[in-house]
């Protein structure tokens, strides 16, 4: 599955108003639900509440897993693929609070 489809998977269960959950739909394909006041992030904790849901759907969709080591979780998390799937969906929310929960979580690695 391309990142550009994860992403797009993604953004558009993160528009259902329900309660926030993760749930595999098929061999390589993840949803996350989160709730419509997480999207509009009214405030920075609730930005960043919804940007480590956004953060534990694109690890599980890119390789990584729930239970799985914190290195194989690191590995994942520094891959194209989860950086790719997360960015995607955060421009595509396009909510201030949350674009910049982003960039400042990848801040560190922009100046490494």
């Amino acid at each position: 599955m391309t990142t550009k489809t994860l992403a797009a998977l993604m953004l558009a269960t993160l528009s259902a108003p329900s309660i926030a959950r993760e749930m595999r739909i098929g061999p390589e394909r993840y949803t996350v639900t989160v709730s419509r006041a997480d999207l509009s992030s009214p405030t920075p904790a609730l930005a960043r509440r919804a940007l480590r849901r956004i953060d534990r759907a694109a690890t599980a969709a890119c390789g990584g897993a729930g239970g799985s080591l914190r290195i194989v979780t690191q590995a994942v998390q520094a891959s194209a693929c989860w950086r790719e799937a997360v960015g995607d969906t955060v421009r595509r929310i396009d909510a201030p609070l949350l674009t910049r929960a982003w960039q400042d979580r990848r801040q560190p690695e922009t100046r490494s």
